[in-house]
């Protein structure tokens, strides 16, 4: 019967270098010389070893053909042109088996019918897997020092840029030959996609209409695609987009910092190299910080304006509060700002659903609006404050000309210990190793002195441009204020918001056994030593400072154990078996653990953390608390009964315990 012959190459560089003319030709004289009936040759060109074989164009086609039983014996050059994988090699050798096929190599002798030949048909197969190995290992530590030393390897150029050089000597070079038809180079359309972002803080969307104005192509090569190299071989789509246009704001290499192998699937090194920058480093933070305030207070296609949106963040986790809107039995709409990691708890890590309490949205936004209000009608008192602080209080700049005294003395104090330690090495004291570091340090310390210095000067310097600024800052909040005498729209408010308000914290605390809320916001026009706070009226309690030192509260006793044991806040609530809120209020003072929660959190300490009193009626109590009873239960474990709650409560008017241990 007649014979089949199956050539393969991996690379379309293999392919060019006619490594298949070569591996037929040796097959058409080894056929020749045995007296083959050749019944077709099988050519999978630019496919890789790793593939199966059902999966690629020419093997899916020998299966077909031996179960149809056109040959019944397959030829290859090497074993490892039917795989670069043993696991490969032996499935696709035993399928043509089960289907009467017999493989054999050209090059390579073994006989798959006795166990010597599957001994070689295995340990070839394990050569063919080792190669592959070893080649791929050479080619990505070639490429990774090719890379390092700034080479283009290939893949499509940026917009902006254009290749230059082959193989190690290619290199990015800016695109700065003008577009036929317009007056702007590539690199001169990327200048202003970055300016609109940065400076004028355009939408993605509005520098894509912009650029779609000019048409400005957006395809990578505009004539003879085809013979550039480098740059797409098709065209795209002819018009910008608003995905296209944050691809470059987000992209560092416009910046001069070219990331090499960051989509590699792989733990492959990402290689940082230098590139002709487009944009400054400044111009780039700019304008992705434009992208983030973008997304968080851009226009929404959401049913209800919320005036906070993207401003409130939860005390608990961090994240930010989004608006939930709702319509009761009644038909009557209500709103309310949710932590997200309530609204969709899957986005955290851990999966577990925030404890933090929603709050009302009109209520606080009502609040929030009022005192933006007040501050744009009247805003005398917080503008006088703010000159007041520019101008400096007389103490205040005396105490400033001491410190810049006292700044200047101590940096003449650097160069005496300079000198000091420069004749220590003179009479061989220290070595030069220890000169080195010597100088360095000191060197460290009169820089950090200096900087302090011109801080304190800028401080004491008056500054005409803050005056000003001021002055401007008056006349325009007054033409503000007029215009809030009509109706003002939601857009209006929010702008105002956005500027005037710097954010809003929600903490969720535990007081009288349930949970309450309490939000602050920290407002822009605020004098920093006077930060103002709005409490929600639903606020009980205000957490204090936590104080250093030896353990006061219980809470401070947990928090103690807790760092102790190097464990998170959840994690110890879990422990004592309360929620993590809970154990967040009892650290930060905001409220104290309930009596029934004691034999737990002396269980978490090993001791208890409530002092014991002196006084006989007060240590029943403490007993009596310390087992978590309350007075019910603890008259029914000192008489079954027979004493009342009331008995206990007068202060130890009974006999010592006998029918309970309180010990």
């Amino acid at each position: 019967m007649a014979v089949a012959i199956y050539v393969r190459v991996s690379t379309e560089e293999q392919r060019e270098r006619q490594s298949i003319r070569t591996q037929r030709e040796f097959a058409d004289r080894y056929c020749e010389f045995h007296r083959h009936p050749v019944y077709r040759v099988y050519a999978d060109d630019g496919v890789s070893g790793t593939v199966a074989m059902v999966s690629r164009p020419d093997g899916s086609q020998i299966l077909r053909d031996a179960r149809a039983k056109k040959f019944d014996q397959l030829l290859v050059y090497r074993l490892d042109r039917l795989g670069r994988d043993t696991r490969l090699i032996l499935n696709a050798v035993d399928e043509l088996e089960k289907l009467g096929v017999r493989v054999r190599s050209m090059t390579e002798e073994f006989d798959t019918a006795n166990p010597t030949g599957r001994l070689m048909l295995t340990m070839l197969s394990g050569f063919a897997t080792h190669e592959r190995e070893v080649i791929r290992e050479r080619s990505v530590a070639g490429t990774q020092r090719v890379a390092g030393a700034g080479a283009w390897l290939g893949g499509i150029v940026p917009y902006g840029y254009r290749k230059v050089g082959e193989k190690q000597t290619s290199r990015l070079v800016v695109s700065d030959e003008p577009i036929p038809g317009l007056a702007l180079s590539e690199a001169d359309v990327i200048r202003e996609v970055f300016r609109m972002a940065a400076v004028e803080q355009n939408s993605c969307r509005v520098i894509a209409e912009r650029l779609n104005q000019i048409n400005a192509p957006c395809a990578y090569a505009r004539d003879e695609r085809l013979l550039l190299r480098g740059k797409r071989k098709q065209a795209t789509s002819g018009i910008w987009t608003a995905g296209r246009v944050r691809q470059f704001l987000t992209n560092k290499t416009y910046a001069g910092h070219h990331e090499y192998g960051k989509r590699t699937k792989s733990s492959r090194q990402v290689i940082i190299r230098p590139v002709p920058a487009l944009v400054s480093e400044e111009t780039l933070q700019k304008a992705q910080e434009t992208l983030r305030t973008n997304f968080l207070f851009g226009v929404r296609s959401a049913r209800r304006s919320y005036l906070l949106r993207g401003l409130i963040k939860c005390g608990l986790c961090g994240r930010t509060y989004i608006g939930t809107a709702t319509t009761r039995p009644s038909g009557k709409q209500e709103f309310y700002y949710r932590c997200h990691s309530v609204h969709a708890p899957m986005l955290r890590r851990d999966g577990v659903r925030c404890g933090s309490k929603a709050v009302r949205g009109d209520l606080l936004e009502q609040q929030v609006w009022a005192d933006v209000e007040a501050f744009v009608r009247n805003p005398a008192e917080v503008l006088e404050k703010l000159q007041d602080r520019l101008r400096g209080e007389p103490g205040d700049a005396e105490d400033t000309l001491k410190q810049i005294a006292q700044l200047g003395g101590l940096i003449a104090q650097k160069g005496t210990e300079r000198g000091r330690v420069i004749g220590l090495f003179r009479r061989g004291r220290v070595s030069e190793a220890d000169l080195d570091a010597q100088l360095d340090e000191i060197g460290k310390e009169e820089s950090a002195l200096q900087s302090q210095l011109e801080e304190k000067r800028r401080d004491i310097a008056p500054s005409d441009g803050d005056h000003s600024a001021t002055e401007k800052a008056s006349d325009l909040l007054a033409d503000i204020g007029d215009c809030l005498d009509g109706p003002v729209s939601d857009e209006v408010k929010r702008r105002l918001i956005e500027v005037l308000v710097a954010g809003v914290r929600v903490d969720t605390i535990e007081s009288e056994g349930g949970r309450q809320t309490k939000t602050s916001v920290t407002y822009r026009f605020a004098p920093r030593s006077l930060p103002l706070n709005l409490v929600a009226p639903e606020v009980r309690g205000v957490a204090r400072a936590r104080e250093t030192g030896a353990p006061v509260t219980v809470g401070d006793h947990i928090r103690k154990r807790r760092l102790e044991l190097m464990l998170l806040q959840r994690e110890a609530a879990e422990r004592i078996g309360v929620t993590e809120c809970s154990v967040y209020n009892w650290e930060n003072g905001v409220s104290s653990p309930d009596f029934r929660k004691l034999p737990a959190i002396i269980a978490f300490l090993g001791y208890n953390p409530v002092p014991e009193p002196t006084g006989e009626a007060e240590r029943r109590v403490w007993q009596r608390r310390s087992l978590g009873l309350s007075q019910r239960e603890a008259a029914v474990g000192y008489g079954c009964g027979s004493v009342d709650p009331g008995t206990l409560r007068a202060g130890g008017a009974v006999a010592s315990p006998t029918q309970v241990d309180l010990s």
